[in-house]
């Protein structure tokens, strides 16, 4: 009996022995999981803030290809709209080209009329010069007025003279020598005579 009391009592210490140890392996086995769990949890959390973060990346990566889209689509109507504006400015060269050539014609030809102009003025002033000069020439010959009544009078003689001369040779029906075209002074031809000129009356009409 008291072997048995003695086995019992050491079931008892062992059975009370191992629960202890279970529960002190059970404790540091539920505190392995508190700390598992709370790591676990720890790296839920930054993993759900990735994905949030990962999907405001991919939100903002949305808006920015929206928006390199629309830049794109606008750059495209703007190159459409600058091949026309180039298409336009060549055209426009083109005729401004052939508008400045017009131009260089017409002032060479305009060069070429000035030229001619000078060249006519340089001429036209030599001539004015002369008729200056002819002009200055004749009113210092007849600046006098004796001297011009002197002119009209020997004028006026000279012209009755040779009207006298004229009647007289076509009622005598008169020869007389030629003068080669000089004038009469004094009923005198002014160069000796090499030629006969008759000069006689014109037949009567019927």
């Amino acid at each position: 009996m008291k072997n048995y009391k003695i086995f019992l009592i050491a079931l008892l210490i062992g059975i009370t022995i191992f629960s202890v140890f279970k529960y002190i392996s059970s404790l540091k086995e539920k505190y392995d999981l508190q700390n598992s769990l709370n790591k676990i949890k720890e790296q839920v959390a930054a993993l759900d803030a990735q994905r949030q973060d990962l999907q405001q990346a991919v939100e903002k990566e949305k808006e920015l290809q929206k928006t390199l889209a629309q830049e794109n689509s606008d750059l495209k109507d703007t190159l459409k709209g600058n091949a026309d504006k180039l298409t336009k400015m060549d055209t426009d060269f083109q005729d401004a080209q052939k508008t400045i050539d017009q131009l260089n014609s017409q002032i060479s030809v305009l060069k070429a009329e000035n030229t001619a102009l000078r060249e006519k003025k340089e001429n036209l002033t030599v001539e004015l010069d002369s008729v200056v000069q002819e002009n200055d020439a004749l009113k210092a010959r007849l600046n006098s007025i004796a001297e011009l009544k002197k002119s009209i009078k020997e004028l006026k003689k000279q012209m009755r003279n040779s009207a006298k001369e004229v009647r007289e040779i076509s009622k005598a029906n008169k020869i007389i020598e030629g003068n080669r075209g000089f004038l009469i002074k004094d009923g005198k031809p002014t160069s000796p005579a090499k030629i006969k000129i008759k000069v006689t009356s014109a037949p009567a009409t019927k």
